[in-house]
C-alpha cells in the first residue's frame, strides 16, 4: 500500500497487488487497471483522513498535556514561595491570570497544528485526485515567503510574549523598567503589554522589545535616606540622635508592620561643600519603601530641627519678667 501510495497515478493503474490480482482471474488490462482506479483511489483518500484526523488529535492532546504540565509547574513553584513568604499569597489573582494566558496559547497552538495537518491532507487528496498541484506549490511559496518577512515582527512578539508568560517574568500588578518605559502592569497580551506610568501614561511595549526587563514588585527591597547635614555639625551627636529617632520609629505600630528589619544608619555616605550625608538603610516589601521612606526622613528631620543641627535650636520658653515699678513721685 505505501508503494502503491508513493508511486505516480500512471504507474499505479499498471502495477499493484489488485492490477496484478485481477490480472491473474482473467481480467483484461484496461479492466484491471479501471477496476483498480475505482477502487484504491477511495481508499487512499479514506486512508487520509483517517491518518490526518489522528495525526491532528495526538498532536492536539501532546500539546494540552505539555502546557498543563508547565502550569502544574508554575502553581506547585508558586505554592512553594507562598509557604516560605506568606506576603506571595495575595499575587494568586496575578497567577491565575497568568495560567488563563497559558491555557489560551494552549489553545491557539492546538488550532495551527490542525490547520497544518488538514491543509497537508488535502494536498494529498488533490495529489490523489490528479490534479497539478505545482501552481499551488509555487503560489503558496511566494505566499508564504511575503507574509513571513511582514508578519516576523509579529512572530516574534508573539514568541516573546508566550516566554515572558510562561516564565513568569512579571504579572499584572507588577512595578517593573524595560528599556523603553517603565511602570505598572495593567494588561498582558501574548503581543503586547501595557503599562501604567507614573505620571498616569500608558505605554504599549510589544513583547518583541522587551530585551531586559527589571521588576521591583518581587520579594524585597532596600531602600536609602539619605539625611545632609551642614558642615561644623557634631557628627556624633548627629549620628547618636539618627539612631535614637530611628529606635523610636520602631515603637510605632505601623512602621514596625511594614518594615522587615529594623532600619539601620550605615554612617557617613558623602562629604562635600553642601554639608555631611549620612545614609539609612531600610528593607521592606516590595513596594511599600517610599512611605516608610518619607517617616523616616519627616521624623529625622524634626528631630535634628529640633536640637539645632540643621538650624538654630528653638529658644525655651523665657519666664515673663515682672513689671517695673512705678517711679516715685
Amino acid at each position: 500500500m505505501i508503494a502503491l501510495l508513493s508511486a505516480p497515478l500512471g504507474a499505479q493503474g499498471s502495477s499493484g497487488y489488485l492490477y496484478e490480482l485481477l490480472r491473474a482471474l482473467g481480467a483484461s488490462s484496461g479492466a484491471a487497471r479501471h477496476v483498480q482506479d475505482l477502487l484504491l483511489r477511495p481508499v487512499t483518500i479514506i486512508l487520509i483522513l483517517v491518518v490526518a484526523a489522528i495525526v491532528a488529535h495526538l498532536g492536539s492532546s501532546v500539546i494540552r498535556r505539555s502546557l498543563h504540565s508547565l502550569r502544574a509547574r508554575a502553581e506547585s513553584r508558586a505554592g512553594s514561595r507562598s509557604e516560605l513568604r506568606p506576603e506571595v499569597a495575595r499575587d494568586q489573582s496575578r497567577l491565575a491570570t497568568v495560567m488563563a494566558r497559558i491555557d489560551m496559547f494552549g489553545r491557539i497552538a492546538a488550532n495551527i497544528w490542525r490547520v497544518v495537518i488538514w491543509v497537508i491532507a488535502l494536498l494529498s487528496i488533490l495529489g490523489v485526485l490528479g490534479i497539478d498541484l505545482a501552481p499551488f506549490v509555487a503560489g503558496a511559496t511566494v505566499l508564504g515567503a511575503t507574509i513571513g518577512f511582514g508578519a516576523q515582527t509579529l512572530v516574534k512578539d508573539y514568541l516573546s510574549g508566550f516566554l515572558l508568560l510562561a516564565e513568569d517574568q512579571f504579572r499584572i500588578g507588577d512595578d517593573i523598567a524595560t528599556a523603553s518605559a517603565t511602570g505598572v502592569v495593567e494588561e498582558m497580551t501574548l503581543r503586547v503589554t501595557r503599562l501604567r506610568g507614573d505620571d498616569g501614561t500608558i505605554w504599549y511595549v510589544p513583547n518583541g522589545d522587551i530585551r531586559t526587563l527589571g521588576n521591583t514588585s518581587r520579594s524585597s527591597s532596600a531602600s536609602y535616606v539619605d539625611v545632609l547635614v551642614p558642615i561644623g555639625a557634631p557628627l556624633d551627636r548627629t549620628a547618636a540622635l539618627i539612631e535614637e529617632e530611628l529606635r523610636r520609629l520602631l515603637e510605632v505600630a505601623d512602621f514596625a508592620a511594614g518594615s522587615l528589619e529594623p532600619p539601620s544608619l550605615l554612617g557617613i555616605e558623602q562629604v562635600d561643600a553642601a554639608g555631611v550625608t549620612f545614609r539609612v538603610a531600610l528593607r521592606s516589601p516590595a513596594g511599600a519603601g517610599a512611605p516608610l521612606a518619607r517617616a523616616i526622613r519627616a521624623a529625622v528631620t524634626s528631630r535634628l530641627l529640633e536640637e539645632g543641627i540643621l538650624g538654630p535650636a528653638r529658644p525655651p520658653a523665657e519666664a515673663a519678667s515682672p513689671e517695673p515699678p512705678p517711679p516715685r513721685s
